[in-house]
C-alpha cells in the first residue's frame, strides 16, 4: 500500500512538472533562492513542495503551481527572499499564509515563485502591555487557543481554520467588533519586510497615517512577518450555530432586520445570517450565534433570534476556542472549488424587506444550475453581516482603517456571496452567479435609497476579505487617493503593485 501510494503521488509531481513552464528567469531566480536560503527552497518532486502548493481552502487553487516555494524561518530570511527577487524584475511571486483565499492569482503564483509563511508561526502574550504578538503562519484556532490559557483574545476570525496574515491585513470582520471594532483596529504594530527587501517596525502611535493604510490595503505595503494587536478579556462564551429550513425566512430576515440597529446597544451579540441554495434550489439558514458571556441576552434582537425554532440547534455556553473550532469544523469538511464576491448594502429602517428581495434573486440566479443532478453537491449562500454603526465609532477611536468606517457611520450590512463546486469545467459559470448577483443588488440600491435622508452621500465601501479578485476594493475606500499615495511611497518601484498577488491601489 505505501509503495503503491508513493508511485501515484511521484506520478501526480511528474504530471504537474511536465505541464508547467516557468521561463529561464524564474529558474535562475530559483536557483539563487536556493543557493542564498539553503534548505529553505522546494522544488517539483519533493514533498514540502507537494505540500506548500497543494494546502489551499479552495481545490481550485491546488491546480496553480509555482516553480519554487520558499520556506522562511524568519524576517531576515523573507527580505533576503525579497532582495533576490529583486534581481529578476520580471519574475512573478506572491506571499501565502493560511491559503484560505480563494482567488486565483492572490497567493498563488502560476510558475513564480510562492513565499509560504507556514514557518513563520506562532502566538506571544506580554502582559505587561497587555498585546499579543502574532505570527501570520498558522490559522486562527492556534492564536485564540494560546491566548485563552491567559485569560485574554484578540479580535479575530469566526471560523478557526481561517488564515490568519491575510484576514488582518484585509481587515477582518469578528465577533468581536461590534465591541471593538474591526481586527485591524486593534493592530498597534506591524513587522514588515517592504518591497525591496528592507526590514521595518511600525508603530501605530509614531506613524498614524501608515497604520490606517495597513489596516485593510490588503498586501501592497510589504509582507508581515509579525502583528503587535491589543488584547482584550475572555471567559466562556454562548454561541454555534442553529439551522432553520425555508418556512422560517420570514422569521429570519425580520429578526435580521431588528438586529441590525440593536447591535449598537447590545455590543456583546453577534451572528452570520447564512442564507443557503442547494440542490433542487433548496433554500434554508445557518445562522452562526455568538455571545461574549456565559448566558445570551434574553431580551432584545438577539433573543428573538432564539426564540425561532430550528431544525438542528448546536449552541451552548463554552470557551472561545471551542466556538472557533466548532464554527470551522464544517468548513474543513469541504473539499471543493470555492468563490467569494461582496457588496455592501444600507441598512433602511422602513424597508425590511430587502433582504428577501436579494435572496429570491440569488434563487433565481441559481435555479436552473442547482436544479440539475448533475451538480448536487454545488451550492451557493448569501450571507448578511451587520456591519452596525457601533463598528465605525471604535475604528476611528482606535485611529481609523483604510476601509474608511468613522464614529458617524450609518448602519450596514455586509454580503458576502459563496459559492462551492466540483467540476473546473463550471468555474466561470458559477463565478457568474456572483457578479450576476453583485449587479443586481447594485443597480437595486438606488430605489433601496430613494427618499431616505442624505442618500446622495451613502458611504459603501467594499470589504476586502470577501471580495473576488476583479472587485475594485481599494476604489471603493473614500481616501483612495491619500491612500495610493502612500502605497507609491512605500514602494516607488511598484514591486508589490505589478509582480504580486492581492487588490491593488
Amino acid at each position: 500500500m505505501y509503495l503503491a501510494s508513493s508511485v501515484l503521488l511521484s506520478v501526480g509531481l511528474l504530471g504537474q512538472v511536465i505541464f508547467a513552464a516557468p521561463g529561464a528567469s524564474t529558474l535562475k531566480a530559483c536557483k539563487e533562492l536556493s543557493k542564498a536560503l539553503p534548505d529553505r527552497v522546494s522544488f517539483p518532486l519533493s514533498i514540502n513542495y507537494y505540500q506548500e502548493a497543494s494546502e489551499y481552502w479552495s481545490t481550485a487553487l491546488r491546480d496553480i503551481k509555482p516553480a519554487c516555494v520558499v520556506l522562511p524561518t524568519s524576517a531576515p530570511e523573507v527580505a533576503t527572499a525579497v532582495k533576490v527577487l529583486n534581481k529578476y524584475p520580471d519574475v512573478k511571486f506572491t506571499a501565502k499564509s493560511g491559503g484560505h483565499d480563494p482567488n486565483p492569482g492572490h497567493a498563488t503564483v502560476r510558475d513564480g515563485v510562492l513565499i509560504s509563511l507556514s514557518e513563520i508561526a506562532g502566538t506571544a502574550y506580554d502582559k505587561s502591555k497587555n498585546v499579543a504578538y502574532v505570527k501570520p503562519g498558522g490559522e486562527w484556532n492556534d492564536v485564540i487557543s494560546t491566548l485563552a490559557k491567559e485569560g485574554v483574545t484578540v479580535v479575530g476570525g469566526r471560523l478557526g481554520i481561517v488564515g490568519i496574515g491575510g484576514y488582518l491585513l484585509q481587515g477582518g470582520i469578528s465577533f468581536l467588533s461590534a465591541q471593538y471594532g474591526l481586527a485591524a483596529d486593534s493592530i498597534v504594530g506591524w513587522e514588515l519586510v517592504t518591497a525591496n527587501g528592507t526590514i521595518i517596525n511600525v508603530d501605530a502611535s509614531d506613524e498614524p497615517e501608515l497604520a490606517v493604510a495597513l489596516r485593510g490595503s490588503g498586501s501592497q505595503f510589504g509582507i508581515v512577518t509579525q502583528f503587535t494587536i491589543q488584547a482584550h478579556p475572555i471567559g466562556k462564551v454562548w454561541g454555534g450555530l442553529r439551522i432553520y429550513d425555508d418556512s422560517k425566512t420570514e422569521e429570519v430576515f425580520k429578526a435580521l432586520h431588528e438586529f441590525v440597529p440593536g447591535n449598537n446597544k447590545d455590543e456583546k451579540a453577534a451572528i452570520i445570517v447564512a442564507n443557503l441554495f442547494t440542490a433542487g434550489s433548496a433554500r434554508s439558514f445557518v445562522i452562526f450565534y455568538f455571545y461574549d458571556g456565559e448566558k445570551p441576552s434574553t431580551t432584545g434582537p438577539f433573543a428573538d433570534f432564539l426564540e425561532i425554532d430550528s431544525l438542528i440547534d448546536i449552541t451552548n455556553t463554552q470557551t472561545y476556542p471551542e466556538l472557533l473550532k466548532a464554527n470551522g469544523f464544517g468548513a474543513s469538511l469541504l473539499n471543493s472549488r470555492m468563490s467569494f464576491r461582496t457588496t455592501t448594502i444600507p441598512y433602511i429602517t422602513n424597508n425590511p424587506g430587502i433582504y428577501a428581495e436579494i435572496s429570491n434573486e440569488m434563487r433565481r440566479i441559481t435555479k436552473d444550475y442547482t436544479e440539475d443532478i448533475l451538480h448536487l453537491t454545488s451550492q451557493c449562500s448569501i450571507d448578511f453581516q451587520p456591519l452596525s454603526a457601533v463598528v465605525g465609532k471604535h475604528t476611528e477611536a482606535r485611529g481609523g482603517n483604510a476601509m474608511g468606517l468613522t464614529a458617524t457611520d450609518p448602519d450596514r450590512i455586509i454580503l458576502e456571496i459563496q459559492c462551492s463546486w466540483a467540476d473546473e469545467k463550471d468555474d466561470e459559470v458559477v463565478r457568474q452567479f456572483s457578479r450576476d448577483m453583485t449587479s443586481w443588488v447594485e443597480r437595486r440600491i438606488p430605489a433601496w435609497l430613494e427618499g431616505q435622508d442624505n442618500s446622495e452621500d451613502a458611504y459603501l465601501p467594499l470589504f476586502m476579505n470577501d471580495a473576488m479578485a476583479d472587485q475594485n476594493v481599494t476604489g471603493s475606500y473614500r481616501d483612495y487617493a491619500k491612500l495610493k499615495s502612500l502605497q507609491l511611497q512605500a514602494d516607488p518601484e511598484g514591486v508589490l503593485r505589478t509582480r504580486t498577488g492581492g487588490f491593488k491601489y
